[in-house]
């Protein structure tokens, strides 16, 4: 190779997307003091475009993603899997320029729900409140927002989009968890029956170490949603077994219930119908009967109450395609959803 070839190959790898991660950590009052021992101090990953160093006047609109429960990706890791996908289609023309944020959800039972807890602390406002507002006061930011996430974390974007239609326009649910209290989540799933066996908080994650998926999980939720500290494990079940039988704790039931998007859509429509876009998907071989259930329910309930809303069935299960997923259908969804908002 001539030493012109040579300097002509560096000068085109030179002007190659340089985009970034950056690596923070957000305070959030709200989630100190809380029962779980979780710090306040969160750490974020933050992706940044290459026209954000090269274009030192523009602001861009903000991407916030949400992971799902127990997800082991360090954020720094989900954030380069984000950067890959995200140049090679602004390359292609196929995205625009955006910040996308990724927060961390995890706590010591692997899942905050992004909610609001007097356990778990307060998830939700450290999103919407200041997570955002770390991010709007030291980056160029436009007030354009979308929020995304799988599972756990679409079951977060969906209730924090519902909530605040003033912070986030736009919403993505990938393969969204607990939409409803149905199928697998429903009182014939066994995990109900071992949760009341359990007797500390240190036995939550120790039974997702010994593969009882469901049984962390619903504790997990439990905490998250319908919260007592006064509780063995710091959450109320809405189901529990009592003389062989699988009974419902009604106002655990109620206070869950009413946390899930297919029944917030009547209490919260008129927030709702403030959102720009809705888009909801699932696989086609959808591992969580749960997920297809709700998806369905929370589509039509949108759709009956002329909320205009996007349902999508893909060939995957709950997670073999969210990589491929995430660069063929939500980000250039979520570019066109910035480029069409004023």
């Amino acid at each position: 190779m001539t030493a012109r070839i040579l300097l002509i190959c560096l000068s085109v790898v030179s002007a190659m997307a340089q985009s970034t991660v950056v690596d923070v950590t957000i305070h959030s009052p709200g989630l100190e003091r809380n029962l779980l021992g979780d710090s306040p101090d969160q750490k974020v990953s933050i992706y940044l475009p290459d026209a954000y160093a090269k274009q030192s006047e523009q602001r861009f609109p903000v991407l916030v993603f949400l992971h799902g429960f127990s997800d082991p990706t360090p954020r720094h890791e989900a954030a380069v899997q984000m950067q890959t996908a995200m140049d090679e289609l602004i390359s292609k023309g196929a995205a625009q320029p955006m910040i996308i944020v990724l927060p961390n959800g995890l706590n010591k039972y692997y899942g905050a729900f992004y909610a609001n807890s007097a356990v778990d602390g307060n998830w939700e406002d450290y999103i919407a409140r200041d997570l955002v507002a770390y991010v709007d006061s030291h980056y160029r930011t436009l007030p354009k927002r979308a929020i995304a996430g799988h599972s756990m974390g679409g079951y977060g974007a969906l209730t924090l989009a519902f909530r605040h239609p003033d912070i986030f326009s736009s919403v993505y649910a990938m393969s969204p968890c607990c939409t409803d209290l149905a199928g697998d989540m429903g009182p014939s799933n066994p995990a109900w029956t071992q949760i009341g066996k359990l007797d500390s908080p240190g036995q939550v994650p120790e039974a997702l170490k010994h593969g009882q998926f469901f049984v962390a999980a619903f504790s997990a939720m439990d905490a998250a949603l319908a919260p007592d500290p006064k509780a063995k494990i710091f959450g109320d079940a809405p189901f529990y077994l009592e003389g062989g039988d699988i009974k419902t704790n009604a106002t655990a039931y109620t206070l869950i219930a009413s946390k899930m998007p297919v029944h917030m859509v009547e209490p919260l429509l008129s927030n709702i119908q403030k959102l720009q876009g809705i888009f909801i998907e699932y696989g086609a071989q959808e591992n969580f009967t749960h997920i297809v259930i709700g998806a369905q329910r929370l589509s039509a309930a949108l759709t009956q109450a002329g909320v205009s809303n996007t349902l999508e069935v893909f060939q995957g299960d709950h997670v073999n395609h969210s990589r491929e997923r995430l660069a063929v259908r939500m980000l250039p969804w979520i570019s066109k959803q910035f480029a069409s908002s004023k």
